[in-house]
């Protein structure tokens, strides 16, 4: 049970750190980046392998602003996150052989051997030496069959090259904090990851394990509690705001005072007419849409310092990724090349203008995508998303009771959307006793004088959301 963590939220577009310092202190996001004006760096590996010898790897905003370029020998892996966590291959399926491998192991090559008398052990050493040298890190031109096992294997490797340079950004970082004393590099770390799982097999998921294997070697030391949900420790970092309130003296966590925010307060004071309270937070992110439900019920009376949710949560595997897969399956080959060409900084300026701001985006001289002329492919892409989501919280929210304050918070960069975040709550308040006192989302504007306040989140502070309530003490169960 650390008294001090870091929490990286792993995503697959943006990857988030927050470090706790002590038990009472608030919990604050880390720079990882080398701009001054961001928290976060993208989640985005590039490989230049022009050089003879080994490859050169950037990240963060530098890999962000490279465009893949298959003659110059430029790969740039993005989303690598959902290869991480897809789901294993099927035992029936027969495992890729590389084109290399099966040369050397075929009966041509045995032959071939024998008739000019190279020794059985040179042809296992050329094997082996082979083997292991793709291993290493796979080339552009590398021809293995594109199969799940591979992607897994390589999304595995980039994981392990991503986090290695993760922990040099924030350690830098670090250095030009105000704790002098602390060993920064002893601080164990903790990692946020979709709930794909019930929480008590969470560290079974083959996503996790991945994840864990990638770790290795990479300098961070493990926190024996290693992952936390996303939509749990999105819920707790909205809520709290990053605030960790711990009584000294008896050693426990005061709840009351950590959600001390909005109609929570209400509640937990012990209102007779507001015994129930829900906060139903819905993040659309690249890789999943989480949704998690954290509810108390105090029968009326004061709770005093403890307060214990009931959480509900699940994440599917329909994120924004999902959103531009159709979009490219709608365009014409010659738009969809030229969106695959784009580096992952104008791709998301794509994206922004294209489903945030329904315009198109110039990629030189009258060159437009997302304009008018795509806007009939957009927006069946688009229709279906929200159709599709909708469903989902439909589904999630349904089994839920009634509560008697209740808020909806909207997070993740889907819910920039206009259509993404309309749809979500319409479809949040569909069934019975689903009245929201507050709803909370990006891009909303304040009207006093509707029955539900809309309350526009910080995008700053609601981005790094999971990262923030990761690493909160609230997780810390010795502490309960």
């Amino acid at each position: 049970m650390p008294d001090r963590v870091f929490c990286v939220d792993f995503g697959s577009a943006y990857t988030k750190v927050a470090l706790r310092t002590a038990n009472e202190d608030t919990t604050e996001p880390v720079r990882c980046s080398d701009l001054s004006q961001e928290l976060w760096a993208p989640t985005v590996v590039a490989a230049d392998w022009s050089r003879p010898d080994a490859p050169r790897l950037e990240f963060g905003f530098k890999a962000a602003d490279i465009k893949p370029n298959a003659g110059k020998k430029i790969a740039v892996y993005s989303n690598f996150k959902r290869d991480l966590f897809a789901p294993p291959p099927s035992d029936d399926d027969p495992p890729p052989v590389h084109p290399l491998d099966a040369l050397l192991g075929s009966e041509e090559f045995e032959a071939l051997a024998t008739k000019y008398s190279v020794l059985p052990q040179w042809v296992s050493g050329l094997r082996t030496m082979a083997s292991a040298a793709r291993r290493m890190f796979p080339t552009p031109n590398d021809k293995l069959p594109n199969s799940a096992a591979r992607r897994q294997d390589e999304a595995k490797r980039l994981a392990h090259q991503y986090f290695k340079w993760l922990r040099g950004r924030v350690l830098a970082h670090c250095a030009n904090l105000r704790h002098t004393a602390l060993n920064y590099e002893e601080i164990p770390l903790r990692v946020t990851v979709p709930a794909l799982a019930p929480t008590t097999e969470l560290e079974l998921h083959p996503g996790c394990v991945r994840l864990r294997e990638a770790l290795a070697g990479t300098g961070w030391k493990l926190d024996d509690r290693l992952f936390v949900t996303e939509p749990e420790a999105n819920a707790v970092g909205v809520l709290t705001k990053g605030e960790n309130r711990f009584n000294k003296l008896k050693s426990k966590i005061n709840f009351r005072e950590m959600f001390n925010k909005g109609p929570l307060v209400t509640v937990v004071a012990g209102n007779p007419a507001y015994p129930t309270y829900r906060a139903l937070v819905i993040d659309v992110g690249a890789f999943t849409t989480d949704f998690a439900a954290l509810e108390i019920d105090t029968g009326g009376s004061k709770s005093g310092g403890t307060t214990n949710f009931t959480v509900t949560q699940r994440s599917i595997p329909h994120g924004l990724a999902a959103l531009d897969d159709s979009v490219k399956v709608g365009f014409a080959p010659e738009k969809r090349e030229q969106l695959e060409a784009l580096s992952r900084k104008d791709f998301a300026a794509f994206q922004n203008s294209a489903y945030v701001e329904g315009t198109g985006y110039r990629i030189g001289p009258g060159k437009v995508i997302g304009g008018d002329a795509d806007r009939p492919v957009l927006q069946s892409a688009l229709d279906a998303f929200v159709a599709t989501l909708s469903a989902e919280a439909v589904a999630f929210c349904e089994p839920l009771g009634a509560a008697t304050m209740q808020e909806l918070i909207l997070t993740g960069g889907g819910n920039n959307i206009p259509g993404v975040r309309d749809g979500l709550t319409v479809a949040a308040a569909k069934a019975p006793g689903r009245e929201f006192v507050k709803i909370h989302a990006p891009g909303l504007k304040k009207n006093k004088s509707a029955t539900v306040l809309a309350d526009p989140l910080d995008e700053r502070f609601a981005r790094g959301a999971s990262a923030i309530g990761g690493a909160s003490i609230y997780f810390e169960r010795g502490y309960y």
